[in-house]
């Protein structure tokens, strides 16, 4: 049997992984993610870490909760997700969800989004987005 690499990010599960990152926008399904709780997210290894952000993004989009949310915060770092995935796209979609969003997500999310050019190169291009949100006082801007 063929064993798989849950710690290299350049496996073949993590590339499949990879390519379904944009999915996260798309899924009506309702995920429960509250066996995640259990798990030590923080340390799992790079796919397998790969795979639980997938599962909580989803559950925070689709079942806002503050679980998910602090389960987001704890498996997101680290996963470079970001890379993937237009990052002004995901962080709008994230800043939106109808619960705030407490410091320890948004610490992480800040030290994630800093980690690649790409990242804060695509936040610069939808500045203008998120300084008026920020001056509407919307939600979690």
């Amino acid at each position: 049997t063929e064993t798989l690499d849950w710690s290299s990010r350049n496996s073949d599960i993590a590339n499949i992984l990879k390519s379904e990152v944009s999915m996260i926008f798309n899924v009506t399904a309702n995920y429960e993610c509250d066996k995640l709780q259990n798990l030590p997210l923080e340390n799992l290894p790079p796919v397998l870490k790969l795979a639980a952000t997938l599962l909580v993004f989803t559950s925070v989009f689709t079942l806002p909760s503050d679980l998910n949310v602090v389960s987001l915060a704890r498996c997101l770092e680290d996963t470079d997700i970001f890379k993937y995935i237009d990052t002004s796209v995901l962080l709008k979609k994230i800043l939106a969800v109808k619960l705030e969003l407490p410091s320890c997500l948004l610490e992480t999310l800040a030290n994630e989004l800093t980690r690649h050019l790409k990242m804060l190169t695509e936040i610069e291009k939808e500045i203008e987005h998120f300084g008026a949100k920020i001056q509407e006082s919307a939600g979690n801007y």
